[in-house]
């Protein structure tokens, strides 16, 4: 089973590009983030033709998530329990097959100093509450945007980005309590040195110049990481025309192991 996750940054303005990228890749699973799109307007017919299920939870303009998937999912949530900022679309989750999959873009915060930051901060809380109760059922594999780059080898500069907007203390200390509830971060479990990104800001030749940070998480419980074979980047889209600023991250699973 091949899942992967791709801030697509608006999928009417990406589509070909999701499109071709799914006829080369063909993963059972593709988690977007940033849709941009109310969920009626999702351009969803593409995507049937390829053999896909839909999920969506969109928004215009701003956020919205969805799921594609090969197999029909079952038990669909949306948005957290709680009902935390329920306004902003960020949370799909699914079990597909064996696997309970969660679809999140977690907020970018705006600005450290700024009134929005604070809930970034509260959602990454909210957020570990929610999948350490769903980490007792079926394997869990929480994919998606997270906007935080998890350690000094995840950004371009660790110096010159430490307390900066997604490299900041609070942020990763959010994170790596997340982690340590039960986590593992699925790329640094088959790289666990080496500097990669998943996104690179439009300006000034940030890809070309290699000024990237890895904000694009796929994080697995016990049962999943028994499971996983490999997990990869996909950079080329990123060079690709007019592309996303992110880049697809890319989970293969094994099927379990009978008990």
């Amino acid at each position: 089973m091949k899942l992967a996750t791709w801030n697509v940054n608006s999928i009417r303005a990406r589509l070909d590009l999701v499109l071709r990228w799914l006829g080369e890749e063909s993963p059972d699973v593709l988690c977007m983030q940033e849709i941009k799109v109310e969920t009626g307007d999702f351009p969803s017919e593409p995507f049937r033709e390829l053999g896909y299920h839909l999920l969506v939870l969109g928004q215009k303009t701003w956020n919205g998530v969805a799921i594609a998937s090969r197999l029909e999912p079952q038990e669909v949530l949306e948005g957290l329990p709680g009902g935390f900022l329920a306004d902003q679309k960020r949370l799909l989750s699914a079990r597909i097959g064996s696997v309970r999959v969660v679809n999140v873009y977690v907020p970018n915060g705006g600005d450290v100093l700024g009134e929005r930051f604070p809930d970034k901060l509260r959602y990454l809380e909210e957020l570990t509450a929610f999948v350490s109760v769903l980490s007792r059922r079926e394997p869990l594999v929480v994919m998606g945007d997270f906007n935080v780059a998890p350690g000094p080898d995840d950004v371009y500069d660790p110096v010159a980005l430490y307390g900066q907007l997604c490299f900041h203390p609070e942020e990763r200390g959010r994170l790596d309590r997340m982690l340590a509830s039960g986590l593992t971060d699925a790329y640094r479990s088959f790289h666990p040195q080496g500097r990669t990104f998943t996104w690179w800001d439009y300006r000034s030749m940030a890809f070309r110049r290699k000024l990237g940070m890895r904000l694009d998480l796929i994080l697995l419980d016990a049962a999943a990481a028994a499971m996983a074979e490999g997990c990869e980047i996909r950079t080329e889209p990123r060079g690709w025309e007019r592309p996303s600023d992110h880049a697809p991250v890319v989970l293969t699973l094994r099927d379990p192991v009978p008990e």
